[in-house]
């Protein structure tokens, strides 16, 4: 039987360029009776100026996203206009 996945655990906040970055240790999403556990990961979030949240594995990827005030590049497939 799988087990219910743990919370994430908050790490305390940081602050870049005045944008308040909210980093989450992610535990995977169950807890399998036998064979490994789902590995741990560090997601880092932050917020544009709209409220939506933007997630990015590393701190220099959010970072980086924080620098071009939240800009995405177009989309690798061509079908963005």
């Amino acid at each position: 039987m799988i087990k219910p996945p743990f919370p994430p655990d908050r790490l305390p906040t940081m602050e870049h360029a005045g944008v308040t970055i909210e980093p989450f240790v992610h535990h995977g999403f169950s807890q399998p009776n036998r064979g490994p556990s789902p590995k741990s990961r560090t997601l880092y979030g932050a917020r544009d100026i709209a409220g939506e949240r933007h997630w990015r594995g590393s701190y220099e990827e959010i970072v980086s996203l924080i620098d071009r005030n939240f800009e995405t590049p177009a989309l690798a497939s061509g079908l963005a206009s």
